[in-house]
């Protein structure tokens, strides 16, 4: 199927509507500049644990564009945005991209009960003691990282406003022609 045919369908398949999210972002707890922090190799080798069972790392999604997803359980703008992020992972899955989940829960149950309650498909990582939020400044929930297939923060442009951006906070309506349209352009471009 030609590149063009698999956005279309996609396009398509998700046209079906879904309710709309809100786009306030939910507000954690502010994250302090470590002057120590590990630099990024060692983050994205680093092995966290995970809903789904074993600890994994971000190396293990090398070579494919990745979604870095902020939330939490309580967050109610996480909650609203679930839906079109699993859509988003359904319509891309088998392509060079991977949504990770990254949960700032201080509790790993709330977590796993969020991802069962949601029906989450992707892998989720609990970051219980704040390193990958810490690491990425990360101030409110959801935000949405972008790395390129080597590990490293991208610039990508907001798919609402267009303007670009290395951080998205707020939620977003992940499942519509914009989001997928860009999140495409990334998959082919690099």
């Amino acid at each position: 199927m030609p590149s063009n045919c698999w956005i279309q369908k996609l396009l398509f398949t998700i046209s079906i509507g879904l309710a709309p999210v809100a786009l306030s972002g939910c507000v954690t707890s502010t994250s302090h500049h470590n002057p120590n922090m590990r630099g990024l190799q060692e983050v994205i080798q680093t092995e966290f644990p995970t809903v789904q069972g074993p600890r994994q790392s971000l190396a293990a999604y090398s070579g494919k564009i990745v979604m870095l997803h902020f939330f939490a359980s309580w967050c109610s703008d996480c909650i609203g945005e679930a839906p079109s992020l699993s859509n988003l992972d359904a319509a891309l899955r088998g392509s060079d991209f991977q949504i990770v989940g990254i949960a700032i829960d201080a509790d790993p149950f709330e977590t796993g009960s969020f991802v069962s309650r949601f029906k989450i498909p992707f892998p989720v990582i609990i970051d219980t003691q704040g390193e990958l939020k810490q690491y990425f400044s990360v101030k409110d929930v959801p935000t949405t990282i972008f790395l390129d297939r080597m590990g490293v923060p991208v610039t990508f442009q907001d798919p609402e406003t267009g303007t670009a951006t290395a951080k998205l906070s707020g939620a977003r309506r992940w499942d519509t022609t914009k989001p997928v349209e860009m999140i495409a352009g990334m998959i082919e471009a690099r």
